[in-house]
């Protein structure tokens, strides 16, 4: 039998395997993003990496045609034990405004 967890992660290695296609190509860009702000120490939600990658067309482009991706990679981080939650925020879009987002940091 199949638990929420096994199925949230094959879901998330799945919106990630699917953007080694050749038409896609955000996620080095947003892992790239990830790994700065871990690497920075700060604390960051999902809202941050979306504005430090406003200019990058290919990646407004993706996140539009496909929302988990961000996500995915977050969850995979935080998996990893990369990232820890730290507290909760706002998001930014309106698309959002109901939502919550988590705040990360780097793993202690």
């Amino acid at each position: 039998m199949t638990t929420g967890m096994e199925l949230r992660d094959q879901g998330v290695a799945a919106v990630i395997s699917a953007d080694t296609a050749a038409h896609r190509s955000a996620a080095p860009y947003l892992r790239e993003a990830l790994d700065a702000f871990i690497e920075s120490g700060q604390a960051f939600s999902a809202d941050d990496i979306r504005e430090a990658l406003a200019e990058n067309v290919v990646v407004r482009r993706e996140l539009a045609n496909r929302p988990n991706l961000m996500p995915a990679l977050i969850a995979n981080a935080a998996k990893a034990g990369r990232i820890e939650a730290v507290g909760l925020c706002r998001p930014s879009r309106a698309s959002r405004r109901s939502g919550r987002n988590l705040v990360w940091k780097a793993a202690a």
